[in-house]
Formats: structure tokens, sequence, C-alpha cells
């Protein structure tokens, strides 16, 4: 070993040389990626230089296989630092049909790993936050003492889920650890573009522990944060690190700084690459000689040439799999027979639903529940929870106002292996979640390639009639029927509202589950109340009633109308078949190709806007399947292409009346 000089170290050498090694590690990473790109091969790279140090020493802090990972698209340096190994990161960045992550179905730079525990990410910016929020909610549940990594840039800073997640986490002192890696640029755009402050000077605001620290210098950083991680896993609370750190290389490889960065800034950036600081550091500390490190860059660049030549000889995806692991492909076994009252008074549907989370959460006591107002005494805005709360104490909470929060908290501890049903008070407010609902839910299991997935259930109260106005009566049914990985229910009434919240509650997918207000207390709505072996099966539509003249296909409010207009249509002579979906994904096509082919003639009557509601999804699956059955245009009973009104008069302008729906019927009956 070489004399030594300058200052002591001060840390084991053993962990400066595993410091090196690795950095050294992702330097000829890095550098292979690029060939890969230059060569058509690797179409998406997020280069990690400069944010090596920051990475490896978070890694080398936590413990692996043990503590949680919600990574964000530039933190190789993290999966090096972890040990995933390298012929499965190239495997990754080249989309082969091996690749652990995915299988070629998430972007390069989306690392994920059961056995490291890092959770596959999207390339959405700061919707990984809300989710360590969750897994640190379910490793608390389970009085574990790991503690949950995510991280992103300080451009991601300026997204509210950010903030939200530090509001929930300081808020209840879940064990998350922040890590914004800040080089200065969100791409283009300094940081002085971005924030009004230093991040940990803005999280420090919140219940939350901060630390500023340089993430190109080793030693302070790790000596800094191994203590406080050490009282996070003691029940600290959570910690926020805003390491400094450097952007060597252009944003992606998509990106070229040099036209928004001068010479100047770059040339003093590279003077600072923190692997060449390291190795003159362990120099002059006579922790290494220079042979030493030439040895140490011979071996680690024939190991990465050895996996990168390995991974790319591997073959690519089976077009075939595009499409495997949207959904689990497992359905609960659902009873066969029919409802038995358990009493001989109806309910109705609000208590069908409160009734049937009773029996869930005593079936399951890893089913908790959270959404603006739902603890006791007030139990939801409209009563569904009452008195849940009392009956399960700890695992009914109100959550803060903050919609993306409600559902992204849940998608964490649903992958921590617990069952969220959480509640969106109205529909109409589900769209600050919808990053969490499009984005991230839908897509866990399907980007992974299985490995994860988030069988969160969210109700939402939906529907007009009830003069909610254009803020608490809109149907987005089909807005979330378009989202692949979500199953979509919609009852009409008590019997099978009770059947499929319990399926709901049992189901491996997430689900959407649609409550209309409008039919929570009606008396038309009630049912004699199923026992609590009842479930119903989604994907099977219910004939409310038969007939042989033509079919109403319908769902939510839409069946008791097209109910009254087959009774109406009776009296003159026509036989009205009326189907009520019960859910929208799946859909029970082969049940309304069978109705159209006895009747030859199909309406679909639903409450949401007509342009681009689900309805006209309905109708083309029956002009393709039934069109030689068909004896007339397929028609549509919907909403007006307008926002429902407040006005009792103007609303009853907006949705469909009774009226409509009847005289839809009627003229259809007799084209």
């Amino acid at each position: 070993m070489g004399k030594g000089t300058g200052a002591k170290p001060g840390v084991a050498r053993e962990v400066y040389l595993e410091l090196l090694r690795k950095m050294l590690t992702v330097y000829y990473l890095e550098e292979r990626c690029k060939v890969f790109v230059r060569g058509g091969k690797i179409s998406f790279h997020a280069s990690s230089r400069g944010h090596e140090k920051a990475q490896i020493a978070m890694a080398m802090l936590l413990e692996r296989g043990k503590d949680w990972f919600f990574p964000y698209y530039r933190e190789k340096a993290l999966m090096v630092g972890l040990g995933m190994p390298l012929r499965d990161i190239f495997l990754h960045m080249l989309s082969k049909a091996d690749d652990p992550c995915g299988g070629g179905r998430n972007m390069s730079e989306h690392f994920s790993s059961r056995e490291l525990r890092v959770v596959s990410p999207t390339a959405c910016t700061g919707t990984q936050y809300l989710q360590a929020v969750g897994m640190a909610k379910a490793v608390r549940a389970d009085g574990r003492d790991e503690i949950v990594y995510v991280s992103s840039g300080e451009g991601t800073t300026s997204q509210g889920e950010f903030f939200e997640a530090l509001n929930w986490a300081g808020r209840e002192r879940l064990p998350v650890l922040f890590v914004v890696q800040n080089n200065g640029y969100a791409i283009s755009v300094p940081q002085k573009q971005q924030t009004g402050a230093h991040i940990h000077q803005i999280a420090a605001t919140f219940p939350v522990r901060a630390l500023e620290v340089d993430g190109t210098r080793f030693t302070d950083m790790y000596l800094a944060v191994r203590p406080l991680l050490a009282e996070m896993r003691a029940g600290g609370g959570p910690l926020l690190v805003e390491a400094h750190v450097i952007r060597l290389d252009s944003h992606s490889s998509s990106d070229d700084q040099t036209k928004y960065r001068s010479e100047k800034d770059l040339e003093a950036m590279r003077h600072e690459d923190p692997m060449t600081y390291t190795a003159g550091r362990l120099l002059s500390w006579g922790l290494v000689t220079e042979a030493e490190i030439r040895a140490m860059h011979e071996e680690v660049k024939a190991e990465v040439d050895a996996a990168a030549e390995a991974a790319d000889a591997a073959p690519p995806p089976d077009p075939a799999t595009a499409a495997t692991g949207i959904h689990s492909g497992r359905l609960p076994e659902t009873e066969a027979r029919g409802p038995v009252p358990v009493s001989p008074e109806p309910v109705t549907m609000l208590d069908a639903i409160n009734h049937g989370l009773r029996e869930e959460m005593e079936r399951n006591p890893r089913i908790v529940m959270w959404g603006e107002d739902v603890q006791d005494p007030k139990g939801g805005v409209f009563g569904v929870t009452r008195g849940l709360t009392a009956a399960f104490p700890g695992r009914i909470e109100n959550a803060p106002l903050a919609e993306a929060s409600i559902v992204g908290v849940a998608q964490g501890m649903a992958i921590g292996g617990w069952k969220p049903v959480v509640e969106i008070q109205f529909s109409d407010y589900s769209f600050p979640a919808y990053m969490q609902i499009r984005n991230e839910i839908s897509t866990l299991r399907w980007r992974s390639g299985g490995v994860w997935s988030a069988p969160v259930v969210v109700r939402m109260a939906t529907g007009g009639y009830i003069r909610g106005g254009p803020f608490h009566s809109q149907c987005p049914e089909a807005l979330y029927a378009h989202t692949p990985g979500w199953y979509v229910a919609y009852p009409s009434n008590a019997a099978d509202a009770k059947g499929l919240i319990k399926t709901a509650c049992r189901m491996d997918d997430p689900v959407i589950f649609f409550e209309h207000k409008g039919l929570y207390r009606q008396v038309y709505s009630k049912s004699p109340e199923p026992g609590p072996d009842w479930l119903l099966p989604f994907g099977k539509a219910r004939i409310v009633r038969e007939g042989s003249d033509l079919t109403a296909i319908t769902w939510g409010s839409g069946v008791v109308r097209c109910e009254r207009a087959a009774a109406e249509l009776e009296k003159e002579g026509h036989s009205v078949e009326v189907l009520d979906l019960r859910t929208i994904v799946p859909l029970d096509e082969e049940a309304i190709v069978a109705s159209v082919a006895r009747t030859g003639k199909a309406i679909v009557v639903h409450e949401a806007i007509r342009t681009g509601g689900f309805g006209a999804e309905v109708a083309a699956r029956i002009a393709e399947r039934c069109f030689a059955d068909l004896d007339a245009p397929v028609r549509r009973v919907a909403a007006a292409d307008c926002f429902p009104p407040y006005a009792p008069a103007l609303e009853a302008a907006v949705l469909p009346s009774q009226e409509q729906v009847t005289a839809a019927l009627r003229d259809l009956a007799l084209w």
C-alpha cells in the first residue's frame, strides 16, 4: 500500500474499497449503455453519473432484502449498490425477454426486484412518494423495523404529491426516507425556476426531520445519515435527505445539455467528478495504490463487458406476451345459489354495502379503510361506513382531504400485503387521484411482469338526480373502463351491491366500485339482504326482466327506468328484456349477444353523457357480433353532452328522464 497523505479516513478501509469498486462499475455500466444507445439498442438512457456516490451510500446504509425501495428513473447506481446482477441490469436496459424487471413491458431505467424489494416505478414524477408512505404504513402495521426509501430529483419536488407525502408521513411519523438528489436541473430548467427555497428547508416545515448533505462527498454523508437511520428504525419518524449532486451527462439520451449549459459550467462540473475524487482520496490516505486502482478498473470493465455481451445476445420478448398480466386471472369463488334473505324486511343499498364491508372486515383482519370523513360518528358523508370505526378499532381512519393521497397511499399499503378499501367522497373529485389510478395502480402488475400487484378497492359515490350540481353528479365510469387493469363495478340494487362489494374485497386485482348516491336509500333499490356467504361474480349480467321484442342494456340508475318503461310497453303489447350489466369491467358480452340474438333489437341506456359514454362501447360490440341478428339500428339514451346543472328544471333537461327512456324503447319496438 502506498504512503498516505492528507486527512485521516472516517470509515473502515473495506467500506471505501466497496464504494470505489461500485462507482467504477457504474462508470463502465453507463459507458456501455451509451454504446447501446448509439447502436439503437437502448432508446431511453438516463445516466446516474454524478449521482452515484449518493445512491451507493444509501444502498450501503440500508439493509438489502429488508428495507424497501421506491426509486425513480435515474438510479442504476442504487441497483449496483444493492447488488443487482449486471446481466439483469443490461437485460432490462435492452428490453429482453428475460428482463427481470418486467420482460420488456416497462421503460428502461425502471428497475424492479422482489428479492431486493425494489418496487417497479413509472416515468411519472412524484407519484412514488405516496406509495412509499403506504408501504411505510404496512411496515408499521406489521410491527417491523424496516425503512422505506423513496427518491427523486429536485424538479419532482414541485409536484403536489411530494408535499402530500411529507404531510402524511410526518403526521403519522412513518419510517420513510425521502432522498432528493439535487443536481440543479429539471431537464433544462434550473432549480431557481422550480422552487423558492432549498428542499430540506421546505421539508422542515412539516413534521419531518430534514438534512442537507454534499452527495459528492462520501464520509460526511455516510456518518451523518447512519445514526438517523437507526433512530428511524426505533420509531423516530421520517427523514428527508437533500443530497447535492452533479449531473455529468445530459438529462437523458434524448437531451443535449450543451444547448443550455455553458462550457465553463460543464468543465467546472467535470472537475467535481465524484469517482475521480474518491480515487484521489483513497490514494492520499494510503488505502490503495495506483496499481490496485488500475487492476480494479480492468476487472470491473471485464465484468461489465461480459454482462453486456451476454445480455445483448439474449432473445427479445415474444410479441404474444405483450398484453399478459393486465389482470391476475384469479377470481374469488362465488356462491352459486341465489341470495337468501337475512330478514323478511328489504334493506337499502347503503345498508347492504355497510353490512358487506362489516362482514369482510370480520373475515379479513388485513382490510383497512380510510377516506375523507369516514370515521364515526359521521361514517362518511352518506353514512356508508357508519359504525365500523367502533367495531374495528384502528382500522378505519380519516384521511387528509387529498384524493391522490387516499389512492396512492392505498397502493403502497396493498403492495405491503394489506387490503385497503378506500373512499373517494364523490367520483367528481376522483380526478386528482387519476395519475395514481391510470398510470400507477393499473399498470403495476403488467409492467412488473406479475411480480408486484396492488389489489385495492376504491369506492366512489357517483351519479345525479339528487340536485348535486355539476360537481357532485358526474358519472365518469367510461373514463375508468378505458383504463386496463381495473375491474369496475356499478350495482343498481342492495343485493347486488352487497354481493359485489364482498367479492371486491376478495379480489386479487384493483377494483373501482361505483355507488350511485341517488340509489342509496330509494325504495326501488331495496331488496332482501343476501347472507354472509353470498358473493356475486364480476362479469355476470342479470336479466332483470325477460322479453322477446327488444333488449334494453343498462346499469346503475338506468335499471329502474328501463324496468318501468318495459312495464309500460307491455301494456302496449311489446316485450322488453332488461339486462343489468352490474359490472362494466369485465363486461358480460356473452349475455348481451345472447339477448340481442333473441330479440333482434338493442338499446343502451345510461346516465353519463352520450359522447364517449360506455354505451358507445356496448353498441359497437353489438354491431360487431350481432349485425346479422339486428332488425333495427342500435339506439342509445344518455345524458346530454353537458355537465349536470344544479337547478331541478335544468338537471331534468340534461339527465335522461323516464319519459325519454320510455319513448325511446317505444320507438325502437315500433321500428
